[in-house]
């Protein structure tokens, strides 16, 4: 038969829809897309990286291009894998038996993020950037990306900033190591990002901005 075949998901879905979109792609070359939105994190870096994914064997090959991942700004599950767990644990565990170095980060972060906030010091900033780079070579994990071509979508009902209100969504393709690492704030864990609904209310406001 000449049938294509288009796998859509959202969450899970979407995951399980790439998988299987990458497991078909030799059988049924050209034929076989996947659309996921709110796509979890399922493929390793590299084959996020090139148009050819392979498996750890040389017999099995399959093709990226026909999976595309529509992530909302935000999404937790977009940066959540057992290798960015490990890697947050081990920073976290850095800071716990280091006590002068958590207590001199504390320090040259505490007025930045006070309500009477003040812009920081080239030299704060300076052993900021030198910090975060320690606390990065420590973080060496193995992590898996959302999978294959990745859109980010971005906009006033992704966003609970009052400063942003106005009726505005955009979308743009992005680098997955754009992923690469846990966002610690306060709303890391806001499942309300996730749910179809918002996906659904963005992509017809995009819908309707390009009539």
């Amino acid at each position: 038969p000449d049938y294509s075949l288009i796998i859509l998901g959202h969450s899970l879905g979407g995951g399980v829809a790439a998988v299987l979109a990458a497991m078909w792609s030799r059988r049924f070359p050209g034929r076989v897309k996947s659309y996921g939105y709110g796509n979890p994190c399922v493929f390793p870096l590299e084959w996020c990286r090139s148009p050819s994914l392979s498996t750890h064997s040389d017999k099995v090959i399959h093709e990226c291009n026909n999976i595309v991942s529509v992530i909302g700004e935000g999404d937790p599950f977009s940066r959540i894998s057992l290798g960015h767990l490990a890697d947050i644990s081990k920073a976290l565990s850095l800071l716990c038996r280091d006590k002068g170095f958590r207590d001199e980060v504390l320090k040259r972060t505490d007025l930045i993020n006070s309500a009477d906030s003040i812009d920081v010091t080239d030299r704060d900033y300076v052993w900021l950037v030198n910090a975060m780079a320690f606390l990065r070579n420590e973080m060496i994990a193995e992590k898996l990306f959302p999978p294959g071509h990745i859109y980010v979508m971005s906009g006033s009902l992704l966003e609970f900033n009052a400063k942003t209100r106005a009726n505005i969504s955009m979308i743009q393709k992005v680098e997955a190591n754009r992923f690469k690492e846990l966002q610690l704030h306060a709303r890391m864990f806001d499942l309300t990002l996730h749910i179809p609904a918002r996906y659904e209310s963005v992509l017809q406001r995009l819908s309707k901005s390009n009539d």
